[in-house]
């Protein structure tokens, strides 16, 4: 080859690489402009290259990130847990193991959501090298998200829709009962007032079809029949009837009531009250539980008032609920009485998460840590593995028997209190569950039993001192056995026959 040829064969590779570069120049500003970041590592997951919008994504310049290890610069969190650097997409890629996987990546401002694409490639030379593709599709879940969210409250509202629909046919069908609308009505939309609004309108209808239908006698025998009490008033305060139900209780007849004004009745001041300003006020019906004594005998009835013929009369209906109240008095005393014990128990009794942050703490647990208030404790307990737990091997023991049984019975340990002195505890507790088993809470009692480990060593070196006067006294009863011995006495006797000064020449 001539010298025309070389410098030809060299201007032709000038151009080439000129247009190499320039190829791969525009490769770097098409890549840079995608919105997925594109990452490619070595074997040891150092950063060879990636595009402009991986820079924008860890907000870093370019030149700081190349030769960075990739779980450096992108560490993740998959379902609340951070992921262990083994664990990283580019390991597993690098393993050929990894799929495409969604994670979590924490910034100081904001938390992405990454979808993460991996390939493995091994090239000519040997090496191996991973291409990660990662796309930022946090918006995407939040509109996944608030579509779903969208989604079911259309089908919530649909039903609600259905219910009124079904209460209509009810109507026609005459099965027609306001609770099927209870759950409509509490709604607080136009779709809540229309229920309201419906179950308003067919319980009047109902009532001015029961009052054209029926006749009076069918009525009372009716009202006569419920296992309740109830009375007709009209706006006046006068009472209009009762059932007989009501009448029988204050051994009275129903005609007995009416012209009555309320209050008339001995022990009924509280229920007269009560009607006399429901009739004056603009409400339509009201309830409330009143107490009323009959016969000497202290009772309590549930009362619903409803107003009627545009405010003009009022019906009410009482129901005995005495029963429920002195159910509903020993549950306060109980829960009264678990409080005192709870408050003054001399044992700590507490109640926790299961990863240990504490819920509740009686004060005599607040004084075992040496915390002034339980709520000073609480606040104070963040990370009981540190703060509390001499030996962290205790807190493992504690949750594998947890784990395992669900209690833990007579567990001594080592705490620290507040001021950093170290006592020794002893803790029973158990996992409170739910229906389906699962784990709610943690709830137990710990007793300080630092005297008792005290008084415990005590013994201990008691009976190692004694052990060594005991092994003293035996050693003592050896050699004066020995002395007495005759073989000792016939040794002793050549002994003194020996001439010392001949024995060591």
């Amino acid at each position: 080859m001539n010298i025309l040829d070389l410098e030809l064969a060299e201007k032709n590779l000038d151009i080439v690489i000129s247009e190499l570069r320039a190829t791969l120049g525009k490769m770097e500003l098409a890549l840079g402009s995608i919105n997925e970041a594109i990452v490619w590592t070595g074997e040891d997951t150092g950063i060879q290259w990636c595009n402009t919008t991986f820079d924008r994504l860890v907000n870093q310049a370019h030149i700081a990130i190349l030769g960075n290890p990739l779980p450096n610069l992108l560490p993740l969190v998959n379902q609340g847990q951070e992921l262990a650097q083994s664990e990283h997409p580019v390991f597993k890629v690098l393993k050929q193991e990894f799929s495409t996987t969604e994670y979590e990546f924490i910034t100081p401002d904001k938390t992405l959501i990454l979808e993460i694409y991996g390939s493995y490639l091994e090239l000519k030379n040997g090496d191996k090298t991973a291409v990660m593709t990662i796309r930022d599709i946090t918006e995407r879940k939040r509109m996944e998200s608030a579509l779903i969210s969208a989604n079911r409250q259309m089908a919530s509202y649909l039903q609600e829709v259905d219910k009124v629909i079904a209460a209509a046919i009810a109507v026609e069908n005459d099965t027609f009962v306001p609770a099927i609308l209870d759950s409509v009505a509490v709604r607080t939309d136009e779709l809540g007032r229309l229920a309201r609004i419906f179950t308003q309108m067919v319980q009047q209808l109902k009532i001015r079809e029961r009052e054209l239908a029926e006749a009076k006698e069918q009525l009372e025998a009716v009202l006569n029949a419920v296992p309740g009490s109830i009375s007709w008033i009209d706006a006046g305060g006068l009472y209009i009837g009762v059932n007989r139900y009501l009448a029988e209780n204050f051994q009275l007849s129903q005609d007995a009531f009416i012209g009555q004004e309320l209050g008339f009745l001995q022990g009924s001041s509280q229920m007269a009250e009560f009607m006399r300003q429901f009739i004056a006020s603009p409400q339509t019906s009201v309830s409330s539980v009143i107490e009323l004594e009959i016969n000497s005998d202290k009772r309590y009835y549930l009362v619903a008032a409803q107003k009627y013929q545009q405010g003009k009369a009022t019906v009410s209906v009482g129901i005995d609920v005495t029963e429920r109240k002195k159910a509903e008095e020993a549950l306060r005393i109980a829960e009264e009485n678990y409080r005192s014990i709870f408050e003054n128990a001399l044992e700590g009794i507490f109640q926790s998460q299961v990863d240990g942050v504490f819920i509740s703490v009686n004060p005599a647990m607040a004084r075992i840590y040496g915390y002034d208030s339980p709520a000073d404790m609480i606040a104070s307990i963040q990370e009981n593995d540190r703060q509390i737990y001499v030996d962290a091997n205790c807190r493992k023991e504690f949750t594998r028997l947890m784990e395992e049984t669900g209690t833990v019975k007579d567990l001594e340990y080592q705490i620290y209190r507040r001021d950093g002195s170290i006592i020794w505890v002893q803790e029973n507790t158990r996992a409170v569950r739910d229906g389906s088993g699962k784990v709610l809470y943690y709830e137990g009692i710990l007793q300080d039993i630092s005297d008792r480990k005290h008084r415990e060593d005590d013994l201990k070196r008691q009976l190692a001192e004694l052990k060594v006067e005991i092994d003293q006294k035996k050693r003592e009863k050896d050699v004066a056995l020995i002395t007495k011995s005759g073989y000792f006495k016939e040794l002793q006797s050549e002994i003194s026959e020996v001439n010392l000064d001949e024995f060591w020449e």
